[in-house]
């Protein structure tokens, strides 16, 4: 197990398209329990891949039991360290708060050797509008309720009981550590989009700034707070995405979501100037009313959106799967993500 205690990723050099192992076990599935599928094609293209459609670590397709209730059978290919099911039940059972809540599991069963897979089948929320209404979000509506949900998620969610020891390892051990991992997916991807010495030049002036810094603290928290990965009914927010609890930065909250929305743009004449607009939006945002002091103002803050930034030149857009229909626009996002890299670099550190 890595030292980062709960990460997903461990199987991305191994996986493949898992097609013969999701046909498997949706046939035991259907045969030893209530549950059937009902619609082959509602989850299409949301599976959880690793940078490569043909490495598939989740499936994801919609089921009904002999009740007439349906929900979503999430299939899980790949080992993990903790099974999703647990850690919805570790979680749920600690939250205070009352307008947060986890999605319903109907049934569960943790990934197995002798079956090869594990499964989870929880209440269909896909029906209900997304924190973020836009896809990116645009409107003053979508960075407002992010906000909104954040300050209960910090106030009444967090903190929270860890179900993982606390890494004894320095934030900086643990950068080097993330950084070989990633790099060696990106070193065995078949999607190359930047050269191994350009990598490298980027490593070098990356930790040259950590080495220099002073980091935060840890905490234990969700790592994957999108506005794609929170459903809202009414006043009520449904958090998903719940393998990625783990500890994190300070500020790792705040920090995703600036990350996940400027990797939604799809515009080839997108600019830098774009890009920072962006960027201040959401530090504007949150400057106030999440913490009792400007977390803009603290260097953890811009350390973590530097190894965000490091991470997807290196691999998420660097050396990860771009489909014909917008290999423009990943192009031009790619060089904006370079262009902050020596921008924060200039600035922050």
């Amino acid at each position: 197990m890595s030292i980062h205690g709960n990460r997903i990723t461990d199987n991305a050099l191994t996986a493949d398209s898992g097609e013969n192992l999701i046909t498997k076990a949706i046939h035991n599935i259907e045969q030893n329990t209530e549950w059937h599928v009902s619609d082959k094609e509602k989850f299409a293209g949301a599976h959880g891949v690793y940078y490569d459609s043909k490495k598939v670590g989740s499936f994801f397709v919609e089921v009904e039991n002999k009740k007439g209730v349906k929900g979503v059978l999430k299939l899980q290919l790949r080992p993990l360290p903790f099974d999703e099911g647990f850690i919805i039940r570790f979680i749920e059972r600690q939250i205070k708060s009352l307008i947060i809540r986890l999605p319903k599991i109907y049934l569960d069963n943790a990934w197995n050797e002798k079956d090869g897979y594990g499964f989870l089948i929880f209440e269909d929320v896909s029906h209900l509008t997304n924190l973020w209404k836009n896809l990116p979000p645009s409107k003053k509506e979508d960075f407002q309720n992010h906000k909104i949900f954040l300050k209960e998620f910090l106030n009444n969610i967090l903190p929270i009981e860890p179900f993982i020891e606390r890494p004894k390892e320095t934030l900086l051990q643990q950068a080097e550590e993330s950084f070989n991992h990633f790099f060696t997916i990106a070193q065995n991807s078949s999607h190359k989009h930047i050269e191994v010495s350009e990598i490298l030049e980027y490593k070098e002036k990356y930790f040259n700034a950590l080495k220099n810094s002073k980091f935060g603290d840890l905490h234990f928290t969700h790592g994957h707070l999108t506005g794609l990965d929170v459903k809202v009914n009414n006043e009520q927010f449904v958090v998903l995405a719940n393998l990625y609890w783990k500890w994190r930065p300070k500020y790792y909250e705040l920090i995703f979501p600036v990350w996940n929305s400027l990797m939604q743009v799809k515009n080839k004449d997108f600019s830098f100037d774009d890009f920072m607009a962006i960027v201040n939006h959401w530090n504007e945002l949150w400057s106030t009313e999440l913490y009792d002091h400007n977390p803009i103002l603290e260097e953890q803050y811009w350390i973590s959106l530097l190894g965000f930034t490091m991470n997807t030149i290196m691999l998420d857009l660097g050396s990860s799967e771009w489909v014909d229909s917008e290999k423009e626009e990943k192009a031009t996002l790619l060089k904006r993500w370079k262009d902050f890299f020596e921008w924060i670099i200039e600035n922050k550190f």
